[in-house]
């Protein structure tokens, strides 16, 4: 959906009310947007959330805004991009960590076979996050800190991460054959 800027101008610039319209108008087209871009539909729903929370922080520079669309889709982008940026630092610290303890894991095969599944089934924000927590015991406020997302944005995260595996494992009968067994 083309928004207009007509559309937009319903309410006063800087009301929360003009923020909430602008939100309706360009929800779907910004979240399609944000899903093409970083390719991870649970990261573009939140990106869209901080892009919305950042327009409606910014309320009362809206009547120096010519082009609302433009603006919100230039905060969208700037939050993937940094979301983009923090996913390769988690890669790059989740392949020195996997080189560090790289023999010890490759001689598990049960490690093995539970780190290709978090591979397959997570993301590799959400993969990080499971081995960071479970693997070397950070708490949700550390991993926070880390991701510069809430604590409860984190436990969300973990939460479905873990529903994931679940499904994921339960779809995989070679995934609990192998589990079982000492190759």
């Amino acid at each position: 959906m083309e928004t207009e800027r007509g559309d937009l101008d319903r309410y006063p610039k800087g009301s929360p009310a003009s923020v909430e319209e602008w939100f309706s108008a360009c929800e779907s087209e910004l979240g399609k947007y944000l899903v093409q871009f970083v390719r991870d539909r649970t990261l573009a729903e939140d990106l869209l959330q901080e892009t919305f929370h950042d327009a409606y922080r910014a309320r009362r520079a809206l009547p120096d805004i010519r082009n609302p669309r433009a603006w919100l889709y230039g905060i969208a982008r700037n939050h993937a991009l940094v979301a983009l940026r923090r996913q390769r630092r988690l890669d790059r610290a989740i392949s020195r960590l996997v080189s560090r303890r790289g023999q010890a894991v490759a001689t598990d095969s049960k490690a093995e076979s539970i780190l290709n599944l978090l591979d397959h089934a997570l993301s590799p924000e959400d993969r990080a996050l499971v081995l960071l927590r479970h693997l070397h015991g950070f708490n949700a406020n550390e991993l926070a800190e880390m991701t510069g997302r809430s604590s409860s944005a984190v436990r969300q995260r973990l939460s479905r991460a873990r529903k994931r595996l679940l499904e994921e494992a339960a779809e995989r009968e070679d995934f609990f054959l192998n589990e079982g067994s000492s190759k």
